[in-house]
């Protein structure tokens, strides 16, 4: 996520009553218990209630349910909070749990719901370089459901003709599509956050979160999400849900009542973090940087959390595994992982890998650099003692080499010596790879709107080492530029009355489809192509803008050649991959068809790549 500029605006929510058995004025005391409802059976036994009410630390409260106890209840400087820590006992039952709230002879009954945990159809199986994740920005993708667009729980209305507003995209949405997705071939969602955001402006985009268990109302319900988890696995495919650690939005309801006032990470005056995510691994970095790095604000109207808050670190690490258990997710994208307080961001880590060990959690770590990223992504402890336990990381250096390589006079020697640099990664075949996402302008018209570059951006992207992703429309040449608002622009056909459905060859131009049908070739190609999967790199130092890599197991071997110059090739030379090529007489260019009967030497066009199932 990028930092967004907007004015300061004080927002005032107003807080609806949970149903409950209060006695007391006929008044309803308590607004809020977060989680709303938990699991029996969890690793780990610990359970912290949030519970927001009025002067609701007035209270005793009793409970009184096989395999539960109270371990300790915590006050604040709001009277308006309470923090209760409970123990589930492994062999609890689920059930209805009567919390007991008095004061004098005033009372009232809370019912709590532990559930039982399903079987998790998915575990051990992971996002891993198998799949090819397919980023949506929800609002823009579809909109299945006109009803929903504006809400009245909601302050911001539809406006598709501003760029800035929300357009009435919504999971139904992407349900109703979700054959074009599969057919596409690739194997993972990934969304833009959706959960509520209830800001007056700029709330499309989902990063000003204003109720953490609640989906935004314009993009569906709880249930609606869980649905596209469960569709999804019907189909052989997976999730990741896109989460928030650093910040919430103006508009989410504790902003009116914080339970305390290091509940944010507050300043004398209104002061933006200074985003340079190099201070977090810097060992001579200021504590003033630091501090604004990790404490300051991305705007007005994001108020940064304060994780060293260890209520606010146990509610988030909670909620954090509520989605995960309720929608079966099969991984994470945590936003902006550099800024918050590393030891919680450390503990997340530890407590999602308890509770699921072979759960997939992708950093988003802007870095420019290989030895910048490696802080979060190093197996051992750094040199400071932190240990980050990230399991991939947003290849950021390697995106900016894409862009330098194929770019207008560019030498693809970029891409060669930034993967040179893997031996400073922990596990670099983890990196999440892709030539595009939500923050930055899209990739053909950063090219130039050369579609021949594009193609072989997407070439390197989906066969070199890593977990590939791919930007939602880019398939369909989608070329805008900054700003986010028209770089995140709306399918079309994902709206009734639109002028031409995208979502079908014949809403598509020439162009269009000769890009959808490349790309759709090389994407079910690589389903069952082990040696992409898993197969060692081999690269040999590019020459003449031409390069060579191979990815191969025991029993594939596939060979890769991008010929990033303007010339054509009228037999290039391959005796020197002699050491990669042994045991091999022929190939298939998966892409074109086309049958190489010898490995002597091979004919390359300008501008084109060959994708070489490499046969004995």
């Amino acid at each position: 996520m990028q930092k967004r500029t907007l004015p300061l605006i004080i927002i005032c929510v107003i807080f609806l009553g949970l149903f409950v058995n209060a006695q007391q004025n006929n008044a309803t005391i308590l607004k809020h218990i977060e989680p709303p409802f938990w699991w029996v059976g969890m690793k780990n036994s610990k359970l912290q209630l949030l519970i927001h009410g009025d002067k609701i630390n007035d209270f005793k409260i009793e409970i009184n349910y096989p395999g539960i106890k109270i371990e300790s209840i915590h006050q604040v400087e709001n009277p308006n909070y309470l923090f209760v820590n409970l123990e589930v006992s492994k062999n609890t039952k689920p059930g209805t749990v009567s919390i007991l709230f008095a004061k004098g002879n005033k009372s009232m009954k809370y019912e709590y719901s532990l559930k039982p945990r399903i079987k998790r159809e998915n575990v051990g199986q992971g996002i891993d370089g198998s799949d090819v994740i397919y980023l949506i920005t929800p609002d823009r993708f579809a909109n299945g459901d006109p009803s929903n667009d504006s809400t009245d729980d909601t302050i911001e209305k539809v406006n598709r003709n501003d760029e800035n507003g929300r357009h009435g995209g919504d999971i139904k949405g992407i349900l109703d599509h979700f054959d074009y997705i599969k057919d596409y071939g690739v194997t993972t969602l990934w969304l833009n956050p959706f959960q509520e955001n209830d800001q007056p402006a700029y709330s499309y985009h989902g990063y000003g979160i204003s109720d953490f268990y609640k989906t935004d109302s314009r993009f569906g319900t709880n249930e609606d999400f869980k649905a596209l988890v469960d569709k999804s696995h019907q189909n052989g495919m997976k999730v990741i849900m896109d989460q928030v650690f650093n910040h919430c939005g103006s508009g989410h309801w504790w902003m009116n009542d914080l339970p305390s006032k290091d509940w944010l990470n507050q300043w004398e005056e209104f002061t933006y973090s200074n985003f340079s995510t190099i201070i977090a691994s810097d060992p001579y970095a200021s504590k003033k940087d630091f501090d604004l790095l990790t404490k300051g604000w991305f705007d007005t109207n994001l108020p940064d959390l304060n994780l060293e808050n260890k209520f606010l670190e146990a509610y988030m690490i909670q909620n954090s595994i509520w989605w995960v258990e309720y929608a079966d997710l099969d991984g994470i994208r945590m936003d902006t992982y550099p800024y918050p307080n590393q030891g919680a961001m450390s503990n997340w880590m530890q407590a999602l890998t308890k509770e699921y060990p072979d759960f997939y959690m992708v950093a988003e770590t802007w870095a420019s650099r290989a030895s910048y990223l490696s802080y979060w992504n190093n197996e051992k402890t750094n040199r400071n003692g932190y240990t980050s336990y990230v399991n991939s990381v947003s290849d950021y250096p390697l995106y900016y080499a894409m862009i330098e390589a194929f770019g207008k006079d560019g030498d693809i020697y970029k891409l060669y010596e930034t993967l040179a640099e893997d031996f400073i990664y922990g596990n670099a075949s983890n990196n999440k790879v892709f030539n595009g996402n939500h923050d930055q302008g899209r990739t053909l018209g950063l090219l130039g709107g050369n579609v021949d570059k594009f193609k072989l951006s997407m070439v390197f992207t989906l066969t070199t080492r890593g977990i590939p992703q791919l930007y939602y429309g880019d398939e369909i040449l989608m070329k805008k530029d900054k700003p986010d608002g028209q770089l995140r622009e709306d399918f079309p056909g994902g709206w009734k009355g639109d002028t031409r459905n995208a979502f079908v060859a014949s809403g598509r131009t020439d162009q269009e489809n000769e890009m959808f049908n490349y790309l759709q070739k090389i994407l079910n190609w690589r389903k069952k192509a082990e040696s992409i999967h898993k197969g060692k790199l081999k690269h040999y130092q590019p020459d003449n803008n031409v390069y060579v890599y191979f990815r191969s197991t025991e029993t594939q071997n596939t060979m890769i050649i991008i010929n990033n110059s303007n010339k054509d090739i009228a037999a290039f030379d391959l005796n020197r991959y002699q050491e990669s090529l042994m045991g091999y007489s022929n190939g298939i260019d998966i892409i074109s068809g086309k049958n190489y009967t010898t490995l002597d030497t091979i004919k390359l066009i300008k501008n084109t790549a060959l994708i070489l199932d490499l046969k004995k």
